[in-house]
């Protein structure tokens, strides 16, 4: 058995290959709220939203400030009018394991504001959710990845996407499947 990055490669006798996407490579992380969207720079900055301030300071220090930029790749995919998948991940030849963060959410005036004005280029940041009285604040951290591999795909997928995107996919709708 030989192995690369994210793939099991397997010999049978007859030399014959089959390749199947290994788990033990990939972590898949859901500990966030949602997703927020910062209009205020010249290009729009995508917010991991968390409710806990280790969290966000682990998802940020562990795991994405190791991502390259240019190996970022954020993907929404969108179900119906009303519900799409939040997908984020990144290569890093520092970390052993390949993230990807994932979230099922409601479409917001939010996000179909970012998607028009969508132009190859976004900030992937981090904010932390602080609940007042009625209302609450965003304390919008600093870090922030440039992304340039940004993708709005429809349900439902052709099978051209990478596989990390199909099994965050069917995550998501299994996840959906439980809580009903």
């Amino acid at each position: 058995m030989s192995t690369n990055s994210n793939l099991i490669v397997k010999y049978n006798k007859k030399l014959s290959v089959s390749i199947g996407l290994s788990n033990e490579w990939i972590r898949w992380f859901d500990a966030f709220m949602g997703v927020g969207y910062n209009f205020y720079e010249v290009h729009t900055k995508v917010l991991l939203i968390f409710d806990h301030r280790k969290s966000l300071l682990n998802a940020w220090n562990k795991i994405i400030k190791w991502w390259p930029d240019d190996e970022i790749r954020m993907v929404f995919v969108e179900i119906n009018n009303d519900s799409y998948q939040f997908i984020v991940y990144g290569e890093s030849r520092i970390l052993e394991n390949k993230w990807v963060f994932l979230k099922a959410l409601r479409t917001s005036e939010h996000y179909r504001e970012f998607k028009n004005d969508y132009d190859k280029v976004a900030y992937l940041g981090l904010a932390l959710y602080i609940p007042k009285h009625n209302s609450y604040e965003l304390e919008i951290f600093d870090y922030s990845k440039k992304v340039t591999n940004v993708q709005f795909i429809k349900e439902p997928v052709i099978v051209e996407h990478d596989s990390i995107i199909l099994k965050s996919m069917e995550l998501l709708r299994n996840a959906k499947q439980n809580n009903n």
